[in-house]
Parts: structure tokens; sequence; C-alpha cells
């Protein structure tokens, strides 16, 4: 018998790298375009930092990510980042821009595995938990300059496996905070939120 095909939220892999990167930056871009030189200083749901350290910390992560979908192997060495609001702004933006053409195997050639420290990742999980990062620091960007705006609630329902398989107590209390306890009726949202350890009472 023909069996039903499963929502994505009832998947045990997320769908293609690629499709989940697309979907962050686009939620992501739409914060970024909204900060302004007078919000670099203001606090974040990020645990002692502010503005301009999360958006630092960005674009690392989007260079990180441009360089691994090109290079068998990424440095945990970040490298340094604008220090003028304006021009980190940008960087966020054209990296963001660039990533998902940089995301492709060349043609004919399957994607390689990434060595990450002591580590070997798929590019197809790489790209995933990089979409997860860039979801979750969008969120931020839009709590820091007092403009919420949910995650969508499909973009938030792929990016659960990822977040619950790959958020784990090796990465508490310094990557991601203690996980938040919520109701059974809470939001896909407020989920990958709770699990990456935030809330929209932080």
């Amino acid at each position: 018998m023909r069996q039903p095909v499963s929502s994505a939220a009832g998947q045990n892999r997320p769908p293609r790298a690629v499709e989940l990167l697309e979907r962050a930056i686009a939620y992501t871009r739409s914060s970024l375009i909204l900060v302004t030189a007078a919000d670099l200083g203001r606090h974040t749901p990020c645990r002692d930092w502010v503005l301009h350290d999360l958006l630092t910390h960005m674009d690392d992560a989007l260079e990180a990510m441009a360089v691994a979908a090109q290079a068998a192997s990424l440095s945990l060495v970040p490298s340094s980042s604008p220090d003028d609001g304006s021009d980190l702004l940008d960087s966020i933006c054209h990296r963001a821009r660039g990533l998902l053409a940089h995301w492709h195997p060349p043609e004919g050639l399957p994607a390689s595995p990434v060595e990450l420290g002591e580590l070997t990742l798929s590019r197809e999980l790489l790209g995933s938990v990089g979409a997860l990062e860039i979801t979750l620091h969008g969120w931020d960007v839009a709590e820091s300059i007092g403009r919420p705006r949910t995650i969508p609630p499909g973009l938030a329902m792929d990016l659960w496996p990822v977040a619950r398989d790959h958020i784990t107590d090796a990465d508490r209390p310094v990557r991601f905070g203690e996980p938040v306890e919520v109701s059974e009726w809470a939001t896909p949202a407020a989920r990958l939120l709770a699990q990456a350890g935030r809330s929209t009472d932080w």
C-alpha cells in the first residue's frame, strides 16, 4: 500500500542544505536591513554581547561557510571583520548573497566532506547547521533592535531536527544557553528557540 507523504517536520533529516540556507538568509536579511549605527551598542539575547559583537560573529561565520563550500578543511580561527558598523553590515549582506552560489559542488563532482578541527562533516550537515545559526542570529538581531520578528513556522519546523540532534549538552552553556521550558501548545518557533536556550523574555 502506498505510504502517505510525511511533512518536513516529521522527517528525520532536514531538506537540502541549500534550500534551508536560502530561507534562513532571506529571513535574516530582512532584520539586518533595519539596523542603524545607533543600534550597534544595544544588548542582544546572546550573553555578554552587544549588537556589534553579534554582527562581527555573523560576518566571521558567513565567511567560514563560504570557505567550507570550496575547501576540504575549515579553520577554527576567525578572520578580522570591519570595525565600522556600516562596513560590517555591508560585509554580512555581501557574504550572505554569495554564500548560496558557493555552496553547490562543481558540476559533475560529489560534495566532499569538510574537516572541522577533529570532526569530519558532510557539506549537507554543515550547511543545515549553518542555516540554523543564521536563522537564530536573525532572530537575535530583530530582538536587539526592538523590532521582533518571529521565525516562520515552516522554517522553524524544518530546522527543528537540526537543533534537536546537534545542540547538545556539550554546547551548553558556552555556545547555547540551557533549554527553556515551553508549553505543549508552543509554536514551532518557540520550540526551536527554547532548544537553543532562547526566550522572548530575555
